[in-house]
């Protein structure tokens, strides 16, 4: 097979296979962790499985625009609640995981860790289905990223703290997020009377301003529940809805220092997705630039997420996390699997408002032919597009 590759795709493809850095690093993680690497070639796409005490290659016969169709495919029945994402999301399985899956279960695997190359990116792990589970069913998932590679076995401060920010009101161009004030208060326990699931502050609105959010990076956790505008290959245009301003990611790269958090949760739109110039270079999205910047892990986003149902997850998430002493990748799985079933969340199904503006990452695909989804009025966030946008990346102990 190295025949057919570029003498640089080969190199990368060989230091992969050889890297002893990663076996000592998924031992010293734990017997039941594993790294999955991918490569995707013009004709097929390699798997490269780092288990404790072995690593695999495994190679699945699809090609890289294959692959692009299959993921926007996915990616626009997974933002369509009307919609079964389930057939799509087996064939991207049948790809990704399906190789790979009788290793993992001989293994007794239960995290994964995923790099992911060019546009599988953009994948929502958690969602892939392989015909009777959804992933998120079988594993803790996080995306492993080249920025937080040193930041990955480090253990999490002992006692956390949150610095809470959100934006509600209207702004030009955006729609009010009428949840953000009571996820705020789920989340930020700022006197010893309230309920929230971590003690700390929190800041709303007009109180949302670029100081106080430089001052918040000092606590452990710092969550943000707002608009994301991604101009993709502009980062002077790509910004963070602030109280009263708006943050640009060049401004962020130049001057912003996260190596104090824990966790950065970007609990806004395409936080996750990057983009190219017009030159086709590949600019980063907030989560990997927050990565490089520092932070020791990110929960980002893939799609513009509805405002209701984000609000219940996320302060789903920090409940579990925090009375259950439970990893940050766990705790992402089970507020997952409380979305899909039992037990049911209190609930509004109402989409009018969603943070941030959908970002198409490549040609328009017809999903109109794609089975309807039947809804379950006991589980109404059932769907993945309610829980599958939110993906884990970097640290995830």
């Amino acid at each position: 097979a190295f025949r057919t590759l570029s003498a640089e795709r080969q190199a990368e493809l060989a230091q992969r296979q050889l890297d002893s850095d990663d076996r000592g690093l998924v031992r010293e993680l734990g017997a039941q962790v594993a790294l999955l690497h991918t490569l995707v070639l013009d004709e097929r796409l390699h798997l490269l499985l780092t288990l404790p005490e072995v690593l695999l290659a495994r190679v699945a016969p699809v090609g890289a625009a294959d692959l692009n169709r299959q993921v926007e495919t996915l990616r626009q029945a997974l933002q369509d609640p009307r919609r079964d994402p389930r057939p799509a999301a087996q064939a991207l399985y049948g790809a990704l995981i399906a190789p790979i899956a009788p290793d993992l279960e001989a293994a007794g695997i239960t995290t994964l860790m995923v790099s992911l190359d060019g546009t599988l990116r953009y994948v929502p792990l958690a969602a892939l289905h392989d015909g009777e589970r959804y992933l998120t069913e079988r594993y803790a998932l996080s995306v492993f990223t080249a920025a937080a590679r040193d930041k990955v076995r480090l253990p999490p401060k002992p006692t956390w703290t949150v610095a809470g920010f959100g934006v509600s009101q209207a702004h030009e161009g955006f729609a009010p997020l009428p949840s953000v004030p009571d996820e705020l208060a789920a989340i930020v326990r700022a006197t010893p009377e309230e309920s929230g699931a971590l003690p700390g502050q929190r800041q709303l609105d007009a109180a949302f301003t670029e100081a106080r959010l430089r001052a918040g990076l000092r606590r452990p956790v710092v969550h943000i529940a707002s608009h994301f505008s991604l101009n993709p290959g502009n980062e002077s245009l790509s910004f963070l809805l602030l109280g009263t301003e708006r943050l640009t990611l060049d401004r962020i790269r130049a001057l912003y220092d996260f190596g104090q958090l824990d966790l950065l949760t970007l609990s806004a739109c395409n936080t996750a997705v990057g983009g190219q110039s017009a030159r086709g270079q590949e600019v980063e999205g907030l989560g990997t630039l927050a990565q490089k910047q520092g932070a020791k892990s990110v929960i980002a986003t893939l799609w513009p997420v509805a405002d209701a149902s984000t609000g219940a997850f996320m302060a789903h998430f920090y409940r579990l996390r925090q009375q259950q002493h439970l990893s940050k990748a766990e705790a992402l799985r089970q507020a997952q699997l409380a979305f899909l079933g039992a037990p049911p969340l209190p609930a509004s199904t109402d989409q009018a408002a969603v943070r941030g503006r959908p970002v198409r990452l490549g040609g328009s695909v017809d999903t109109s032919t794609a089975p309807a989804f039947t809804p379950d009025p006991d589980h109404p966030y059932a769907h993945p597009y309610y829980w599958a946008p939110f993906i884990l990346m970097g640290n995830w102990l």
